[in-house]
């Protein structure tokens, strides 16, 4: 693997608040039919507080950008979703986005329109998943939970759509969220869930000022290990600082296993050789002891009892990032690992409502997540805590409970005592 030096060096030079330097973002927006400005058109950076409308001539601009990569998304109601990820600080010039207009056939029937019933039967399970069940998801709305439409398919899976962005109120963190939902599925045979959408966060300390300083020590609590604070740490090979260690789960061969099938097979042909009377010429194992040594019956036993155990065990390996991380550019940090990774951060204990999730979880102390790199392929990862493609990346344990919208914070977001 390539080390992340380049990246390293690059952020301590101009220090960490200094990497949120900004930027400006200028551009257009299109119809792609006509070729006409469209006004009105939100224009945002994903999952950061950062958008504005086009005006009348489609033109708009975004203004103090933090230094990095970002996903740049402009939607508007009747016209395909336009995504892109840019870095402000080499664009040059304006920006040209084309929307595409929906298609609508004539005559089109939908076989399986949405169950108008729909939030009745799940919008309990939609809540649960989108808002999560952590103890502040409570202090977390759905503003127009009428706009969500739900169907169940014949596979028995079930699809979410919304007609317009979700409005989320997250009295706990101080965020008005528009959620532009692009697709919602979830499997009723397996449990698994996949979703996918982007985000514009509102600084609800704008229009309270009063309770300004309560939502910045929720956000700071709330960052503190996250999975951002992980990416943003794993960026600047920063993580044992931070709190964290990553661990190998990759499987290694059983080593009593395989010493107990080797001393049962040895036993064996001992037994049946002609050497069994001749002791002058008796075998011995690794350890220097004879193998007659080993035919009482309590070692038998227990080599017999060994060969049950599994015929492979976790590592558990200590590791850094630099083993599984490197720079792909001046800006871009990867990770990847053929095998699953552990995730502890030793800073918070795990909350109570969590280890009451399962058994599992009741004897861990700390907050301990796993990566699993599904499609076999590296996650490439920006200073903001952003990472890409998600879908390369399945997550469990801890973070797979607590990241959800009532715990996110915009990747914008900086903590007031950054940790040096």
């Amino acid at each position: 693997m390539k080390k992340m030096v380049p990246i390293i060096f690059a952020l301590m030079a101009m220090g960490y608040q200094d990497a949120f330097s900004q930027f400006v973002l200028r551009g257009k927006v299109l119809n792609a039919d006509s070729q006409k400005p469209l006004p009105a058109v939100s224009v945002y950076l994903n999952n950061t507080s950062l958008g504005t409308l086009s005006d009348e001539q489609g033109l708009f601009s975004l203004n103090n950008i933090p230094r990095g990569k970002f996903r740049l998304i402009a939607t508007s109601v009747g016209f395909e979703t336009w995504s892109e990820l840019v870095n402000p600080a080499d664009s040059k010039g304006t920006i040209l986005i084309s929307l595409v207009p929906k298609s609508l056939q004539l005559g089109e029937v939908d076989v399986n329109p949405p169950d108008p019933n729909g939030w009745a039967k799940w919008g309990k399970l939609f809540r649960d998943i989108f808002l999560g069940t952590t103890p502040r998801s409570v202090d977390c709305y759905l503003d127009n939970p009428e706009v969500i439409k739900f169907r169940l398919n014949a596979d028995n899976t079930l699809t979410v759509t919304a007609t317009k962005p979700i409005v989320i109120k997250n009295y706990w963190l101080g965020y008005r969220i528009q959620y532009k939902l692009e697709d919602f599925e979830y499997d009723f045979n397996t449990g698994v869930v996949s979703y996918q959408g982007y985000a514009l966060f509102s600084d609800l300390s704008l229009t309270h000022p009063a309770k300004a300083a309560r939502y910045e020590q929720e956000r700071a609590k709330a960052y503190q290990g996250s999975l951002m604070e992980f990416m943003r740490a794993f960026y600047v090979n920063q993580l044992q600082a931070g709190g964290f260690e990553i661990r190998s789960l990759k499987k290694i061969y059983n080593p009593e296993k395989q010493r107990a099938k080797k001393m049962l097979e040895e036993i064996e042909k001992y037994k049946a050789s002609s050497v069994a009377s001749d002791s002058t010429l008796e075998p011995t194992d690794e350890f220097g002891m004879t193998l007659r040594s080993h035919f009482n019956a309590d070692s038998i036993r227990n080599f017999k009892k060994q060969m049950l155990e599994p015929d492979s065990v976790v590592s558990n390996q200590l590791i850094d990032a630099d083993s599984v991380g490197f720079a792909v550019d001046s800006s871009t940090a990867a990770m990847y690992s053929p095998d699953s990774l552990q995730i502890a951060y030793e800073l918070k204990m795990e909350p109570a409502k969590y280890k009451a999730i399962s058994k599992k979880y009741k004897e861990e102390r700390f907050q301990i997540s796993q990566f699993v790199f599904g499609h076999q392929k590296a996650v490439l990862i920006l200073n903001s805590g952003y990472y890409y493609s998600p879908e390369d990346l399945k997550i469990t344990g801890y973070w797979a409970w607590w990241e959800n919208m009532a715990t996110k914070l915009p990747y914008d977001y900086v903590p007031s005592n950054p940790r040096e």
